[in-house]
């Protein structure tokens, strides 16, 4: 046999190695994260109809978690769900205020859930959602969501609130009517956030849909499921 086919077999077999090496760790990485997005759920997750809040980073509910808890039992030890008495709706939830128009709805996957659902064993690997959904025979509200960010230093002052949208409704007015927000006299910047003055060195700041707003934004139109942070940052 001659040199140069020696040298080719042995090329193929380094390839083919090295092929194999890669498979696995690649392989091994997948499994990796899957294993580990399974050892921090399940999630959950916040929608007003079919745009998930922006300020709702899913947030892991591993704590409360527990082979065999159902869904009931996981939101109620977790502390983020109040439900009602009867069992049959959820009065409240954890930093997140509703219009009197609408409800929460419970959904796990893209499944929604009734009540007599809630008490359905949950995996570690679901991904449960609460949806603002309006209440009775009403089809559809459309909606905003006011998203109050203290950040780090003053997490107490996070909430979001689902508002009722309004025709031809811009940033500046939904902040100008809204209780929750004290404007300058020439309504450009924000004083105070539930009462809170910034500190020297802090300043609010305005975001739609997680983008930044300058300024000369503030008269920016509001469309349906928008999302309008306030969010305290240093200077």
């Amino acid at each position: 046999m001659s040199t140069k086919l020696i040298l080719r077999g042995l090329l193929g077999l380094i390839i083919l190695m090295s092929a194999g090496g890669c498979s696995t760790i690649l392989d091994s990485k997948a499994e990796g994260s899957y294993t580990e997005a399974a050892a921090n759920g399940p999630f959950l997750s916040f929608f007003a109809g079919d745009s998930e809040f922006n300020g709702s980073a899913d947030k892991p509910l591993s704590g409360a978690y527990k082979k065999g808890i159902t869904l009931r039992e996981l939101l109620r030890n977790s502390g983020i769900v109040v439900f009602a008495e009867d069992g049959k709706s959820i009065i409240s939830v954890t930093d997140v205020s509703l219009d009197p128009e609408l409800k929460w709805e419970l959904q796990v996957g893209e499944e929604p859930l009734d009540y007599e659902d809630w008490d359905h064993a949950v995996d570690r690997t679901d991904h449960i959602k609460l949806i603002a959904v309006p209440k009775g025979n009403i089809d559809s509200v459309e909606s905003v969501v006011l998203f109050l960010n203290g950040a780090s230093d003053h997490p107490e002052m996070t909430h979001s609130y689902v508002l009722p949208f309004i025709a031809d409704s811009s940033v500046r007015s939904l902040l100008k009517n809204s209780e929750l927000v004290q404007l300058s006299e020439n309504n450009k910047s924000i004083l105070t956030v539930n009462e809170y003055t910034p500190l020297t060195d802090e300043v609010w700041k305005v975001k739609v849909n997680g983008k930044l707003l300058m300024e000369n934004g503030m008269d920016m139109k509001l469309r349906p499921q928008d999302e309008v942070e306030i969010v305290l940052n240093l200077r």
